[in-house]
């Protein structure tokens, strides 16, 4: 029988990050399918649009996975023809990772079906509510990183 007791405002809080995870989770996944390529392109494309070209190891931290989960999507994506290794200009033995003419291309398809995406789900929503619901996640993910920082540091060392 499940339990009546009423969760506490964090637990609330907590369950509605949950939900609203597994949402997002699942609209990304929309969108990816609607492009016709997987989360992962999805993710790593925009991640390097946004920031240019990295190292694997900085994909990874960026999607918050182990660097070999980020390698083997970037060596697909490779394979793909959306982006390419090169040498790192500051350190001749490192390689990043960057773009390619199509990978440049499906994220301006990813940024145009985004735009249309967050247009739609954001109509009805003032420049103060957007800006207050970005400063409340800003300030969730900031407390969650704090928190789990030392866990992580001690599980990798």
């Amino acid at each position: 029988m499940p339990s009546t007791v009423p969760d506490t405002p964090p637990q609330a809080l907590l369950r509605a990050i949950e939900v609203f995870s597994r949402t997002l989770r699942e609209s990304s996944f929309g969108v990816a399918r609607d492009l016709g390529c997987s989360k992962g392109t999805l993710s790593i494309v925009r991640i390097l649009q946004r920031r240019g070209a990295l190292q694997v190891n900085d994909i990874a931290h960026a999607l918050r996975v182990d660097i070999s989960v980020a390698s083997r999507q970037v060596s697909q994506l490779v394979e793909d023809g959306l982006v390419e290794r090169a040498v790192d200009d500051d350190d001749r033995r490192a390689r990043t990772i960057r773009l390619s003419p199509a990978g440049r291309s499906l994220a301006v398809e990813i940024g145009a079906a985004l735009d249309v995406r967050v247009h739609e789900l954001f109509a009805d929503w003032s420049v103060h509510d957007l800006s207050a619901a970005t400063a409340t996640l800003s300030r969730l993910s900031d407390a969650v990183t704090r928190a789990t920082a030392p866990a992580l540091a001690s599980a990798s060392a």
